[in-house]
């Protein structure tokens, strides 16, 4: 058997690792006692104490073992790979004599000779092109298709560095994704500290902009206003001049001028000259529109950055580089502190709308730029592509080859092949456009996730409903960034024949036989075929990579020249595809999935059309409706409604409610608080308790996953406060949003992390499970006009979690009596918690403190957060100035978490007459004088910090 190591993994210290792997390349499981621990992990024993951890993969019909890790004396607990196991009774695990006993899973790749894997989410070897980058120094340009494993490559180069090091693309969902699998399996790497932002968080990381981001969605609607008498009707060509022309270069004002602009060269600008006066005359508007309506252009906040920006990163990495502009790109060069650290990934093909990108621009920059690059740069291109069958990438080829003979090269860089290294060949067919082979396909298809219909244009996607019942119908720019087992192209070509039919003009078809792009420029310079028609044939392109394994081009003009040059098959006979129809989880997922990605109308046809989600029968209490059902209630003495209105505060822990009910006699509010709860959740959340809740799992394909209870909760909120985990996986994994909050400003991690305060045995039996999937990967928060973008491995980002979840509960207590949160509370909170969830580190008084001061507002440090506001010695609160994400805008922390909601005034008043015996009416009185005095202190001290902030 095959013995591979993880790249990681230092054996020449492990004692006796030289016969262990001697017994298993031999498949002598017996003489290395191996057993199956976990999903896929094996452990084989070194000696009495110490022992391996691996997994067992089969690659070209051959099994092989992959070490991952060394454990020293039994310490299971401290495992990568079994996160969340405190023990394994070893004795109790049946041997396995022989790799044949296993169950070895598929490995699509491994490279034949290499012995070192490398692993993210899942385990990769890299090939000769991918290992000739991952060992050459920065600066680099990785180059290379979609499913060319760039992103992978470039994360496992990241890891090799050290320092403060910066990763950064256009995409958020990108940017979230790539985080995750470089921390999958706890990857921990104490050398450095790693910033995962959005071009836009970068941007909020200097300064917050003012207003929202314009969206692609705002500019059309801005343009439909000012389209008739333009003279202009494309608003994504007009969008990408703005953006790539206009704004895009590094010039003195931010923008070129119009004389500049009149002035560019035939290939600098997709208008002709005569359009041109008219493109500016609307750019003009545009920057009206801005500053009317709020909103800000990203181009543009880059240009006023620039003398903003610090260096403040060691290294730093750019994905899909190509959506980037220049001027975006130079202001993130800017944060380095040395130049020529840097790493830029991309793929010029994947432009659909003109935005005048090219690898030789970006290289012009550098020449004019050199202390950007230091002493060069170095392009590297990947040909191979892992996730697109062979005959698709065929197609994509042919299509690339088309350009290259129709237009000439791009840029040197761009001027490439691919090759599938995918063993299932896949399938490319056309079909006529007729009315019963499109009712055929849609009737296979509608009610499938793996299948998406693609049209050119974004007016195109109504008649391809009126064909397809599925909500997946993508524009080619709403399609960027996606994939899908299957893609259909409706009239891809045909809606546009006479556009397709001048750059098929004058091709050879012997042309497209090449095995390789020779590099050659277009013939005529002032010929602007290309930016032209660069829409059409880059979307082709973009729309057929999108599929896995099948495309299914569904065209009226059949015969079209195009499709004779790319020689795409036609159907013959019967349509042979199997009807596949997902589960209604399938389309939650996908729903989730595509509303993270920014795909709303897709999402929500999703909803409307397939899980036919509807508004739930009752009224919903946000913060204005309890108000007001509660002024009636102690109005009108109505015990049903006061029983309402005790519930809602139970949940929401709402002191000024619970102290008036007990003040006028509601006998529930006088009684035991977990007594009371209990019977809350009796009866109210019942079915949210058993192991298999299959009542909530129906209400939520009725109303949706993240539909509202009477109180204001998700189900995700109330599974998460009952502590069933494996309701709270369901739910996540059909698409539940865990940053909601409820109208106390409460998360589910917030819900869970209280009810762990509150009960040991929850802290220790449930919160276990329900903390990695709750808690969210990063918090952004807003510290003196700045984004300060926590992540989740960060200490700084759980004391900032537990509180707010300790906001009511303690704070309110404390700050009566001019205390806040200490580090002997906090202390003492965290001791119930389990290692997986804080180390023992982390979890001591010492720490803690350090971190509190740390972060305090008037602290002199490089690395202070300003999260906590000392309120005197010893005692914080959290910094009253932060601002908190509240979807894509910021709200402030004490209007999420009201101060008024404390009930801090009437805590005096509620002593009991126990104590009134014992200290005296004189001292009550005294005490509550005491309180409010240090109520309007800590309001002042909230207020100054508040104005403090510039």
């Amino acid at each position: 058997m095959r013995v591979l190591l993880y790249s990681d993994l230092d054996t020449t210290s492990i004692p006796g690792f030289a016969k262990l792997r001697t017994a298993l390349e031999a498949d002598n499981f017996q003489q290395a006692d191996v057993r199956k621990i976990g999903d896929n992990l094996y452990r084989a024993r070194l000696n009495k104490r110490d022992r391996i951890l691996f997994s067992l993969y089969r690659h070209a019909g051959e099994t092989c073992c992959l070490i991952l890790e060394y454990l020293r004396n039994h310490a299971y607990e401290r495992s990568r790979f079994l996160a969340g196991v405190a023990e394994i009774e070893e004795d109790r695990i049946p041997r396995l004599d022989s790799p044949q006993e296993a169950q070895a899973e598929p490995l699509s790749y491994l490279h034949p000779q290499r012995e070192r894997f490398h692993l993210l989410d899942k385990i990769l070897t890299f090939d000769d092109e991918q290992e000739a980058i991952f060992t050459s120094p920065p600066p680099l340009m990785v180059i290379g298709s979609a499913g060319s494993g760039k992103t992978a490559l470039i994360l496992e180069k990241l890891k090799e560095t050290i320092g403060e090091v910066l990763y950064v693309s256009l995409s958020p969902y990108l940017v979230s994704n790539a985080r995750d699998l470089y921390y999958a399996h706890g990857y921990d790497n104490p050398d450095q500290s790693v910033d995962f932002l959005s071009f836009q968080e970068l941007l909020e990381s200097i300064r917050v902009p003012r207003g929202r981001q314009v969206t692609s969605q705002d500019f059309q609607r801005w343009f439909q206003r000012h389209r008739q008498g333009s003279g202009l009707s494309d608003p994504h060509k007009l969008y990408e001049e703005i953006r790539g022309v206009i704004t895009g270069p590094v010039t003195e004002r931010g923008w070129r001028s119009r004389e500049e602009y009149l002035e560019l060269g035939v290939k600098q600008s997709i208008f002709a000259e005569v359009e041109r006066p008219r493109v500016y005359d609307l750019f003009e508007r545009y920057l009206a529109f801005l500053d009317e309506e709020g909103l800000h252009d990203p181009n543009l906040v880059a240009h006023d950055y620039l003398d903003r920006v610090e260096p403040s990163y060691d290294f730093l990495v750019i994905d899909e580089v190509q959506d980037i502009t220049n001027v975006q790109l130079y202001l993130i060069l800017r944060t380095l502190r040395e130049p020529g650290q840097f790493l830029l990934s991309g793929d010029a093909n994947q432009i659909v709308h003109p935005n005048f990108f090219s690898w030789a621009g970006v290289k012009s920059l550098f020449f004019h730029e050199r202390d950007l690059t230091g002493h060069g740069e170095v392009v590297r291109i990947l040909h191979a592509n892992y996730r697109n069958a062979p005959l698709v990438t065929a197609l994509a080829n042919r299509i690339l080859k088309l350009k290259h003979a129709r237009f000439g090269s791009v840029d040197r860089e761009s001027n490439y092949l691919v090759r599938s290294a995918v063993e299932q060949s896949g399938q490319v067919k056309l079909l006529e456009d007729r009315e019963s082979l499109k009712r055929e396909l849609d009737s296979r298809t509608a009610r499938s996730t793996r299948f998406a219909v693609v049209v050119l244009h974004p007016e195109q996607k109504a008649e391809a409903r009126r064909w397809f019942r599925t909500p997946l119908v993508f524009s080619i720019q709403e399609a960027k960034g996606l994939e899908y087992d299957s893609v259909i192209l409706y009239n891809a070509i045909s809606t546009d024949a006479a556009m397709f039919q001048a750059i098929a003009r004058g091709v050879d078809p012997e042309a497209l036989e090449v095995d390789e792009l020779s590099y050659r420029r277009a013939k005529d310079k002032h010929d602007k075929s290309l930016e032209i028609y660069k829409f059409f044939i880059n979307a082709l392109y973009v729309a057929v990579t999108r599929a896995v394994r099948h495309v299914y081009l569904v065209e009226a003009q059949p015969e079209h020249p195009v499709l004779r040059l790319l020689q795409v098959e036609s159907l013959e006979g019967e349509l042979q595809l199997e009807r596949e129809d997902s589960t209604l989880e399938d389309w939650q997922q996908e729903a989730r999935r595509l509303e993270l990605q920014g795909k709303d109308e897709q999402a929500q046809a999703i909803r409307e059309q397939v899980l036919g989600e509807q508004e739930v029968p009752w009224k919903v209490l946000d913060r204005a409706g309890f108000e007001a059902l509660r002024e009636q209630a102690l109005t009108e003495d109505s015990k049903k409604q006061r029983l309402e209105v005790f519930e809602y505060a139970l949940l929401h822990h709402h002191r000024p409610t619970l102290n008036t009910l007990a003040e006028v006699g509601f006998k529930p509010a006088l009684n035991d608080e977990g007594k009371a709860i209990h019977q809350l959740h009796r009866n109210r959340f019942m079915n949210y308790g058993v192991n298999h809740p299959t009542a909530v799992l129906r209400d939520t394909e009725r109303y949706g996953v993240d539909h509202r209870m009477r109180f204001n909760l998700t189900p995700l909120m109330i599974a998460a406060r009952l502590g069933n985990v494996g309701l709270v996986a369901q739910l996540i994994d059909r698409g539940a949003d865990p940053a909601l909050v409820a109208n106390n400003g409460f998360s589910a991690l917030h819900f869970a992390l209280e009810q762990a305060m509150l009960d040991d045995a929850f802290a220790r039996q449930r919160l276990p499970g329900l903390y990695p999937l709750l808690a969210p990967t990063s918090l952004g928060v807003q510290v003196e006009g700045r984004l300060v973008k926590l992540d989740r491995r960060l200490m700084e980002t759980f004391l900032l979690e537990l509180l707010q979840t300790m906001f009511y509960r303690h704070f309110g207590p404390a700050a009566a009596w001019g205390n806040g949160y200490t580090a002997q509370d906090i202390e003492g909170w965290v001791a119930r918690l389990p290692d997986s969830i804080l180390s023992e580190r982390r979890k001591r008084r010492q720490y803690l403190s350090s971190i509190l001061s740390k972060n305090e507002i008037q602290r002199e440090d490089r690395y202070n957060r300003k999260l906590f506001l000392r309120l005197r010695r010893g005692h914080y609160a959290l910094n009253p100035a932060l601002k908190l994400r509240d979807g894509k805008g910021w709200i402030d922390l004490h209007e999420r978490f009201p101060l008024e909601d404390l009930g801090i005034r009437r805590l005096a008043e509620n002593m009991s007459s126990r104590e009134e015996r014992i200290f005296g009416a004189d001292f009550l009185r005294d005490r509550d004088r005491y309180q409010q005095d240090k109520l309007d202190a800590l309001r002042r001290s909230l207020a100054v910090s508040q104005s403090e902030v510039p």
